[in-house]
């Protein structure tokens, strides 16, 4: 039975809650961003240093990926087997400037195997028994929304960080749950963030039957909150999450 853990579901700078951040718990385990607030969120589940098979990275945002060095040195003496990164193209440079900038020598200090995978948004990749799709949302950078199955049977989507695209559009349907970033209510969401209508509107179309909402803007997340319960585009389960959370998805 294939589990996802929201283990933060933040915005970059959010006073109290963690970064965006994912665990998928199936054949393999799998971190979903490692924002500088996620990695202790992360500890806190597990601390065993063969604990993850992968980590995948939606986008080279601070909010999701700079906590990966610090969890790069304490896994540094104690892990034997590879641990693969997933990210859109650019990840090893990018990766390996980050941590040569937070512990130099960087990549020297790891005694076991990081392979590095770099996926265009719209290329699918295969990871152990996972197939994941990707699409472009629009975010300004390169991010990878993503659509999880294992044998043909969906598991779950994120959307990671963006306004929601046609190409996003097409990858979320059918999928049981739906992990979409809502920073704010409409008008309010920024230049390139979704907001709490336009997210309940294709949860809809694409026939899922919970949609979790992560990346609020603290300022809104009660106002999103309001509007989620008293809302009616969408008639399946509304989550917002503001602490760890675990659900079956497969």
């Amino acid at each position: 039975m294939a589990t996802l853990t929201i283990l933060g579901s933040g915005e970059a700078f959010d006073p109290q809650v963690p970064n965006s951040s994912l665990l998928y718990q199936g054949a393999q385990t799998v971190l979903i961003d490692c924002g500088f607030a996620a990695v202790q969120a992360l500890w806190r589940r597990s601390r065993h240093p063969e604990f993850l098979d992968a980590v995948l990275l939606t986008h080279h945002h601070a909010d999701h990926t700079f906590g990966l060095p610090a969890f790069l040195m304490w896994l540094r003496n104690d892990r034997r087997r590879k641990l693969t990164v997933i990210g859109p193209p650019n990840t090893k440079q990018y990766l390996t400037h980050l941590f040569d900038l937070a512990y130099a020598p960087g990549m020297d200090w790891l005694k076991f195997p990081l392979d590095v995978i770099e996926c265009s948004p719209g290329d699918p990749v295969a990871f152990g028994s996972i197939n994941i799709e990707t699409a472009l949302p629009d975010h300004g950078i390169p991010v990878l929304s993503t659509r999880w199955e294992v044998e043909g049977a969906p598991q779950f989507a994120y959307s990671g960080d963006g306004k929601v695209t046609p190409q996003t559009r097409r990858l979320f349907k059918n999928s049981n749950v739906l992990v979409h970033e809502c920073f704010g209510m409409p008008g309010r969401e920024g230049p390139v963030h979704a907001h709490i209508e336009t997210v309940l509107e294709v949860a809809a179309e694409s026939g899922v039957k919970t949609l979790v909402l992560v990346h609020q803007q603290n300022e809104q997340r009660q106002l999103i909150s309001d509007y989620a319960q008293t809302q009616t585009i969408f008639s399946g389960q509304v989550v917002l999450p503001q602490g760890n959370m675990t659900m079956t998805v497969g």
